[in-house]
């Protein structure tokens, strides 16, 4: 049996993982300046070398996102790489088509590792 008024008389008791946040804990938001420079500098790097086709970033309500497409996906609607981070917790994500492949708290942790001198090349000690 439910009373007039019953629910209004419970709010507070039951919503606290809704109540809005105020502006001292408010979540990390998108990419930030340093990432902005970072991805582009990485994204000229990839798109010099003929690894990448074409980049675009996106802002999300939720994330902002780096997509790439590669040679095989340049004409395809969906991007072969993403790279993302999400602006309640600030998560880093990389996804190779649907597949998340990394996340991490940093991006230089998530970034592909063509980015990176091979093994190969470094020298012996």
């Amino acid at each position: 049996m439910v009373r007039e008024g019953l629910a209004f008389a419970t709010v507070g008791v039951y919503n606290h993982d809704v109540t809005p946040r105020t502006a001292s804990d408010a979540p990390p938001s998108g990419f930030t300046e340093f990432d902005l420079a970072t991805l582009k500098h990485f994204s000229a790097i990839q798109l010099a070398a003929r690894r990448w086709r074409r980049s675009q970033l996106v802002r999300e309500p939720f994330a902002d996102f780096l997509v790439v497409w590669t040679a095989e996906t340049v004409n395809a609607d969906l991007p072969q790489l993403t790279i993302a981070r999400f602006k309640r917790t600030g998560t880093y994500a990389l996804t190779v088509g649907a597949l998340v492949v990394a996340t991490a708290s940093t991006l230089d942790s998530i970034l592909p590792v063509g980015r990176q001198p091979s093994r190969e090349s470094a020298p012996a000690e």
